[in-house]
């Protein structure tokens, strides 16, 4: 995707002392990533750079697309070490630069654009389901198969957040409404008692490729 940096060509890394998510459109259910990014250099000539463009958050997903592009019909989740810090097209500088050798996992998941009325500052895609909204309260999302039976479920309440879980080959991602539920210490992850799930959907056409294990 063509860009506009404000500096030089090559920036600083941002070192990261927590795992990121980086989000990429597609139109189909894929595990592949974009190879190279496109930047436009204050000469206006075109330049591949190493690594590929991502939104740093999912809200942000409608800026990767280009004007004439049709609508994704899935989106991947990439989990990252670390990303560059750059400036390319978008609000908010809402796109960075990632690393193919920072890529620890990657999951791939079907999303739907939003009515014109419920867009606003959520933008302008939203996961797929069928019976449970992403919106809802005390609505958050897992990974089966994570914890053990008759365990509490470790959850996250976004997307942006997944980067807090681990998961596994063989893995889904399912959302999980609760009657009650309480943060960990760190308050990054929320725990639900088995007992306290009051609804539970598998995100259907998912999937997820762990490229790197945990340390």
């Amino acid at each position: 995707m063509a860009g506009g940096p404000k500096n030089a060509w090559a920036k600083a890394m941002t070192n990261q002392s927590q795992n990121k998510i980086v989000f990429v459109g597609t139109h189909g259910f894929t595990f592949e990533l974009p190879s190279t990014a496109e930047v436009e250099e204050k000469n206006y000539e075109t330049i591949d750079v190493p690594g590929f463009e991502a939104v740093c958050t999912f809200r942000h997903l409608e800026e990767w697309q280009a004007v004439d592009e049709p609508a994704f019909t899935h989106a991947q989740a990439v989990c990252v070490t670390e990303i560059e810090d750059w400036d390319f097209r978008g609000l908010d500088n809402a796109s960075v630069l990632v690393l193919p050798e920072a890529v620890r996992w990657v999951l791939c998941f079907p999303v739907r654009g939003r009515d014109w009325e419920t867009r606003g500052r959520e933008g302008n895609y939203i996961p797929e389901t069928i019976t449970i909204s992403p919106d809802d309260d005390d609505v958050f999302f897992f990974f089966t198969g994570s914890t053990s039976n008759g365990t509490p479920i470790r959850a996250v309440p976004d997307l942006n957040s997944l980067s807090f879980l681990t998961p596994c080959p063989g893995t889904k991602l399912a959302l999980v409404r609760a009657k009650n539920w309480e943060w960990d210490e760190e308050r990054n992850t929320v725990l639900i008692q088995p007992q306290d799930v009051f609804e539970l959907e598998i995100v259907l056409d998912f999937g997820v490729r762990v490229l790197q294990r945990a340390p």
